[in-house]
Order: C-alpha cells, then sequence, then structure tokens
C-alpha cells in the first residue's frame, strides 16, 4: 500500500525522539523540571539555528534509577535543581552531530557541563567523566532533525 503525501516529512527533534521512547521517561522529567535551563526549549532548536545540532548522551531509565540508588534519593525531587542541571549538561553538546563513526579511542567530549573521554572497547564505545565513571554507549546515531541521540547505560557526571 502507498500513501501519497503532498510534502516531504521531516525527521522529529530530538526532544520528539526523547518523549516518545518509554526507555527515556525518567530523563525527559528531568529535562522539564523546572530548571534556570530550558532543555525541552533548546533541545527543539531547528538545525541551523544556534546552539544546534546537539549530541545528546542519554541515560536510560535503568542508569537514571542506579543514579538515585547510589545518590541514596527516592527521586529526582530530592536531587537539588543546580546538581540536576549540572548533570544534565554533562549529556548534551552543543553545535555538533557526533556520529558513532566520529568517535575514537581517548577522544575528549566538550559537553555543555564538563569533558567526557571517549574510549572504544570490545563492547563498542564508552565514556569516561571526570569522577572516572565509565558508561556504555548502548544504542547509537539515532538521528534527528537537530542532531543526534546516542542511548548510555550510566548517567555521567561533572
Amino acid at each position: 500500500m502507498v500513501h501519497v503525501v503532498n510534502k516531504v516529512i521531516d525527521l522529529p527533534t530530538i526532544v520528539t525522539f526523547a518523549t516518545a521512547d518509554p526507555n527515556f521517561s525518567i530523563l525527559v522529567q528531568a529535562l522539564t523540571r523546572e530548571n534556570d535551563f530550558t532543555y525541552v526549549n533548546t533541545l527543539s532548536t531547528p538545525n541551523g539555528t544556534s546552539p544546534a545540532p546537539f549530541t545528546v548522551f542519554a541515560p536510560t531509565n535503568d542508569a537514571f534509577v542506579d543514579l538515585l540508588g547510589e545518590l541514596q534519593v527516592n527521586g529526582l525531587g530530592d536531587i537539588s535543581k543546580a546538581t540536576l542541571s549540572s548533570t544534565l549538561n554533562t549529556h548534551v553538546v552543543a553545535g555538533a552531530n557526533v556520529l558513532e563513526s566520529n568517535l575514537s579511542d581517548n577522544l575528549p567530549v566538550n559537553t555543555l557541563g564538563g569533558q567526557l573521554t571517549v574510549n572504544i572497547t570490545s563492547n563498542g564505545a564508552t565514556l569516561t567523566d571526570s569522577q572516572n565513571r565509565v558508561s556504555t554507549i548502548i544504542a547509537t546515531d539515532v538521528q534527528a532533525d537537530n542532531g543526534v541521540i546516542h542511548a548510555i547505560n550510566k548517567v555521567v557526571l561533572e
């Protein structure tokens, strides 16, 4: 069956992908929590308009549950606004659409919140933060209209 349309259907934005995937529901809660920085508006910025494109290292729900347990808190509401913003910033690269093919061993990646280091292992690419926390990239190259998403299995910190 073929459906004829009268124009090209654009790719969704990073925000649209995140809100549509139940594996990122806690990330969406974090992004929509009252912050000094409006993540949803910023990550909806059209490609070609600063600060897009973006590369987002998106922690899964399991990654956030592990972090909440590690911090010994009941939910996102128990994390200060400043700490949550700092954490979210560490997962976003502005002005770059970094695909898996662009990743290399010992590659420094400057995020809005600090520097991560990419390493290539036999199990795929990993991210190491300034606290030496290692997160594995478990899904790559989810291409959105205004950037790319890579799913990660651990929340990285500044």
